[in-house]
């Protein structure tokens, strides 16, 4: 632990000095970011009073990503389709941890993002086939209510008994106080997403995984 400098010696501005001196060792601030502030170099580093350090690049400055904006998702039980070729929303669990992305307290299947940024979503599944015809399963993002376009996963299964991990990474742009829900949809029934249970050699298996982190703004 440091310790400061006294007020002694016949000289208040040399203790000025070096209490200055100290303070700058202790605790480094960066400035903030004014209006007036031009990134005309790279590598200018300051603070722009929105909860972020900026810094210079290309002409312009970019927030720096602290550790915020992140989730790990999951569900722990079975969830079965409710009609053949219905969109319906995976329900989630409490977060296991998480900054600036919660539940919507009173629908489990909205996932609520707090600030705006480029998210990067890790998406698994896994499903269960319970008879031996072909069956289709359909999996997609919805963001505040609207399907996004071209992002669907298609699986076809057909093993009674068989199980199959499906998964899929992509990045999304969310403003802030924005919702995403996964959506699914099935052309059989006995297609379900599935939450196998402990063994005597083995850990209980999630029924759905999703991971979120923030990319940038």
């Amino acid at each position: 632990m440091r310790i400061p400098p006294p007020p002694l010696g016949p000289s208040w501005s040399a203790w000025g000095e070096r209490l200055s001196a100290y303070l700058t060792q202790v605790r480094t601030k960066l400035s903030n970011l004014l209006p007036t502030d031009v990134a005309s170099d790279d590598g200018i580093l300051l603070w722009d009073r929105t909860g972020y350090p900026v810094v210079s690049k290309n002409g312009e400055f970019r927030q720096i990503i602290l550790a915020d904006g992140y989730a790990s998702l999951s569900r722990s039980t079975n969830q079965i389709a409710s009609a053949i070729n219905t969109p319906q929303a995976i329900g989630w669990s409490t977060p296991s941890f998480n900054s600036g992305i919660t539940l919507d307290p009173s629908d489990n299947t909205k996932i609520v993002f707090a600030e705006e940024g480029v998210y990067l979503l890790s998406f698994a599944v896994e499903l269960l086939s319970n008879n031996s015809s072909d069956k289709n399963g359909w999996f997609w993002p919805r963001i505040d209510g609207t399907d996004v376009a071209g992002s669907t996963i298609k699986v076809t299964m057909s093993g009674n008994g068989h199980y199959l991990v499906m998964s899929r990474s992509a990045a999304f742009p969310m403003s802030a106080g924005s919702y995403l829900q996964a959506m699914w949809a099935v052309s059989d029934v006995d297609l379900w997403i599935d939450a196998p249970a402990a063994t005597a050699f083995a850990p209980s298996s999630p029924a759905v995984t999703l991971a979120v982190t923030r990319l940038r703004q």
